[in-house]
């Protein structure tokens, strides 16, 4: 199985030229290029005169898209994803280092506890927050560190 390295690259080397990104959008071509005119988007090299444009491109494709679907003007379109891909950006630096600290209780069902960190300190005893997702959804518990 890939390591997030491995995972991580491909996600930063991939490319996919301006016609398959129509395609699979359902975004045309020429609107593609608008919004590059915009400023919304950027190819990775269209010296060749090929667009191609690289995963984070693409996720920015979709989700404007989305957000036209859901009767958004381009511009509010635009700024919405910003403020997602800011938002994302956050999450994946405070899971970053969470990977080590996941305890599976249930493969099937994809159960499992999250050591969220050492982070309480109370009356001298140190605590440990950790996410839990089981039968009752997403909580959290705090438990007293040992």
């Amino acid at each position: 199985m890939a390591d997030t390295q491995q995972i991580a690259k491909l996600f930063k080397e991939l490319k996919i030229g301006i016609g398959e990104v129509s395609n699979i959008s359902g975004v045309s071509q020429r609107q593609l290029r608008y919004w590059e005119q915009k400023g919304y988007i950027k190819p990775i090299d269209s010296s060749s005169g090929v667009r191609v444009y690289n995963f984070e491109t693409i996720c920015t494709v979709f989700f404007i898209k989305g957000k036209l679907d859901e009767g958004y003007t381009l511009s509010a379109a635009y700024e919405k994803s910003k403020s997602a891909y800011t938002k994302s950006k956050i999450i994946r630096k405070f899971f970053h280092n969470l990977v080590n600290g996941v305890e599976i209780t249930d493969e099937k069902a994809a159960y499992g506890k999250i050591l969220l960190g050492d982070n309480l300190h109370i009356d001298n005893e140190d605590y440990q927050v950790v996410g839990i997702v089981d039968d009752d959804g997403n909580h959290f518990e705090i438990k007293k560190k040992k």
